[in-house]
């Protein structure tokens, strides 16, 4: 069987891979994370965003996506163009979040005026800052909001209020009304409070580098955290059983939303 001329070995090939894994499984470590040595060069935004996605997939299905990504690497042979976050954003992100929405009995305009923006700056249509921190502060907050770990912090609240209604000898069912309204009050405040504080400190940042269309910005934004807090949004319900099953599923969709973005990049 004849084989190009320079195209890598079989064993070489599978080595950079096995290199990239290696990376990935590092896990993801900011702005400064390095490109696999041998392997294809990463940015670090992309290094971040395939390193959590990675560990959020189970181990099999990890490999497989990995094996995905780095092909796609390997087609695309040189620098990886900012469009592939915008893409991901408009083609695997935005529905994801517009389908919680949906769930929450939320309309999707958060997550849908931000697709927007993505799918313009793929169109070759540049928004201005002042735009991409206009969509994203609602968008972030309402993200946020959708991760926080509700019925957890309720349960918690309930039962402290509770053993503190009958410490003070409030009675069985006066106590159970207590702890009641108490755990709605609390946690229903300290939700707010966590989807404002990370929307503030992140909207400014995330629209300084989608507008710029800086890699270097995006990465310093540090995106593995955003892989997490997706898909958390996508994974928190009333119930917490099946959790961890559903933060993995929405992790192995992102995944493949990456994947493709990446084959479309490569062409």
């Amino acid at each position: 069987m004849s084989r190009t001329p320079g195209a890598p070995e079989p064993a070489e090939t599978t080595e950079a891979f096995e290199r990239f894994v290696e990376l990935l499984a590092a896990g993801p470590v900011g702005p400064e994370h390095p490109a696999a040595p041998g392997g294809p060069g990463l940015p670090s935004w992309l290094a971040q965003l395939a390193a959590a996605l990675f560990h959020g997939q189970d181990e099999q299905a990890a490999r497989r996506w990995a094996l995905r990504v780095h092909t796609a690497l390997g087609r695309l042979g040189g620098p990886v163009p900012f469009d592939v976050v915008h893409d991901w954003h408009a083609r695997a992100v935005a529905p994801l979040l517009a389908e919680v929405s949906a769930r929450r009995g939320g309309d999707g305009a958060a997550p849908d005026a931000v697709r927007r923006l993505h799918e313009r700056a793929l169109a070759g249509e540049r928004a201005t800052e002042a735009e991409w921190t206009e969509a994203l502060g609602p968008a972030l907050t309402q993200v946020y909001g959708h991760a926080y770990a509700y019925a957890d912090a309720y349960a918690t609240a309930s039962v402290n209020a509770r053993a503190y209604a009958m410490d003070n000898d409030y009675g069985e069912e006066k106590a159970a009304e207590f702890a009641a309204m108490y755990a709605k009050l609390n946690t229903d405040a300290n939700a707010r409070s966590y989807a404002d504080a990370n929307a503030l400190a992140n909207t400014r940042a995330l629209a300084a580098a989608f507008a710029r269309a800086d890699e270097r910005a995006f990465a310093e934004a540090y995106p593995f955290a955003y892989v997490h807090v997706y898909a958390l949004a996508d994974a928190e319900r009333a119930e917490p059983a099946g959790r961890d099953e559903r933060y993995r599923a929405a992790c192995a969709r992102l995944a493949d939303g990456l994947a493709e973005a990446l084959d479309r990049a490569a062409g």
